[in-house]
């Protein structure tokens, strides 16, 4: 994982192309991040056994409700968190309910 220590500050980086690495080191990290959430994705169909459950529409709403606090607490843009996840979220949701599906001919 990225550490503070291997960042310039952002108010220390002297011109434009350093503040853009700095960007995109933090960017692989997030996108790294991501990478690791989907892992978890992937395997929490092991313990959903029908859409419904994929589905979780009151668990749905929660988390991006969650997450547009902590974007707010962070002094980001609460809607534009919440829209991020509500997209991720759904995109888990095709992905877990395919894999639910392979499971169930697999059977």
């Amino acid at each position: 994982m990225l550490s503070k220590e291997q960042l310039i500050p952002a108010t220390e980086c002297t011109n434009i192309d350093v503040i853009r690495e700095q960007i995109d080191l933090i960017d692989a990290e997030i996108i790294a991040l991501f990478a690791l959430r989907n892992k978890y994705v992937h395997e929490i169909v092991r313990f959903k056994n029908d859409e419904e459950s994929i589905i979780a529409i009151n668990r749905k709403h929660e988390v991006i409700r969650k997450r547009g606090e902590w974007a707010s607490e962070n002094g980001l843009s609460k809607k534009t968190f919440e829209e991020i996840y509500r997209i991720l979220i759904d995109s888990n949701i095709k992905v877990e309910l395919e894999i639910l599906k392979q499971n169930q001919y697999n059977v």
